[in-house]
């Protein structure tokens, strides 16, 4: 019979507090719902709480999946997203597209509260019951990462040796280029790393490149030897749904990014780009959409387009598209561009591979070993390569979603990461063993 997953709810928890997810809330989104697939599931929802980290049942984190899914609309019909209309008006010229493409804020506080209230009336508060209670055997699942910073969410796994710990860890790169990230984000990784290295059993991770880099900083913390298991991320059930390019857009020459808006991301090579091709091609320029929320410098970023009008006409950013208009969004693109300088994985790539849109993306390891043969890569600085790559692309054909390979599905990827988990705490997943013996006899 399967173990128990005690699931870590604290990033889906958070959730509310951001316009639309993630690639790694929609992993996690996708993997609590098939932990918790129906309110009878076994399986239990652990959080931290002001009164400890306590476990709750399954009908509480269905109420609070379901809710996510409305606030993020991530199942609503792409022309119900109040964002679209006004980005298919800016890409086809439409004077006074209801798009705002000044540099964007993060909600306020009194909005993100409001939307927390909400959440926690549609989930419903309970007390939980202590996660000591937790059955013999179980097996822990961090996958969002939040709260590995704070050592104490953590301290009762060393009180349960019969529990095995899993930890995803998404890459190592706060400690690798220090100069995309603030330095509380350098010692926040640091612990994160610690906290894994200090109470984990097994850690999950997404390519070979991640995982070299997370063993070097674990063997840097004295455990060389932590076990880890690598499964590449799958393609979103929003995107990979059946669904055709928007006819509104047809003819409409249009490239999209999709990120958070961050120096790591590059965005000022695609900026130097388009203002290059504003330059030489004028109006018949094409658009670059920016699709993702503001992170660290966006101001900054943002800010360059919106003061230059001759940017602010071909460069569009979008904040809070759902995953099915996003999907539309790049049916139509004539390529998906990815400068990232550094990527754990690069889902990006992935779902533009996977949707048969070009690809063009930065020659870094993590794109190298995800990317299909039809990829281009460039090198992250060089801007002439990046505006000859754009140039040489027409404009997008009006694509259909493709037949998805089912390796790449979220369904595959929930039942890979389930038998991975169960493999390893009974002590035979190839090349790992567990580090408690208690675990492996309860058979």
């Amino acid at each position: 019979m399967p173990r128990v997953i005690a699931y870590d709810l604290t990033r889906l928890f958070l959730g509310p507090l951001s316009q639309s997810p993630r690639g790694i809330d929609r992993v996690d989104v996708a993997l609590a719902s098939a932990f918790f697939s129906h309110e009878n599931s076994g399986n239990i929802g652990i959080l931290p709480t002001p009164w400890g980290v306590r476990g709750f049942e399954a009908g509480m984190v269905r109420r609070g999946l379901d809710h996510l899914h409305e606030l993020w609309a991530e199942r609503i019909d792409e022309g119900d997203d109040p964002r679209w209309q006004g980005l298919v008006e800016a890409l086809c010229g439409v004077p006074g597209a209801a798009l705002d493409t000044a540099p964007k804020k993060p909600m306020s506080t009194a909005v993100k509260l409001r939307r927390m209230m909400a959440h926690l009336r549609r989930t419903g508060v309970a007390l939980g019951r202590p996660v000591t209670a937790l059955p013999q055997g179980a097996i822990y699942l961090n996958v969002g990462q939040i709260g590995l910073a704070i050592p104490a969410f953590h301290r009762w796994l060393a009180k349960r040796r019969d529990v095995t710990a899993a930890f995803m860890l998404h890459d190592t790169i706060p400690l690798e280029y220090p100069q995309f990230v603030s330095p509380s984000a350098v010692e926040h990784h640091t612990q994160m790393v610690r906290t894994a290295v200090q109470r984990g059993d097994l850690i999950i991770t997404t390519t070979q490149h991640a995982r070299g880099t997370i063993v070097h900083a674990m063997a840097r913390m004295g455990r060389p030897d932590m076990p880890v298991h690598v499964r590449g991320l799958p393609v979103p059930e929003a995107l990979g749904t059946p669904r055709s390019a928007d006819a509104a857009l047809a003819g409409q020459y249009y490239f999209l990014t999709c990120s958070t808006v961050e120096p790591r991301k590059n965005h000022a090579l695609l900026i130097e780009v388009w203002r290059r091709l504003a330059t030489r091609l004028g109006s018949k320029a094409p658009h670059l959409v920016i699709v993702g929320a503001p992170g660290r410098d966006a101001e900054t970023i943002l800010g360059a387009i919106a003061t230059d009008r001759s940017l602010s006409r071909l460069i569009h950013h979008v904040s809070g598209l759902s995953s099915p208009a996003l999907a539309r969004l790049t049916l139509g693109a004539a390529a998906m561009l990815c400068p990232s300088h550094a990527e754990g994985f690069g889902l990006s790539v992935l779902e533009a591979n996977a949707l048969g849109v070009p690809t063009i993306a930065s020659d870094i390891a993590a794109h190298r070993e995800i990317a299909n043969v039809e990829t281009r890569l460039l090198p992250v600085d060089d801007v002439e390569g990046w505006e000859r790559a754009v140039l040489a692309q027409p404009a997008g054909p009006l694509r259909s979603t493709p037949a998805l390979d089912e390796a790449i599905s979220e369904q595959a990827y929930c039942r890979d990461i389930a038998l991975a988990l169960e493999h390893f705490a009974r002590g035979y997943l190839p090349g790992h063993s567990p580090r408690n013996e208690t675990s492996t006899a309860i058979l």
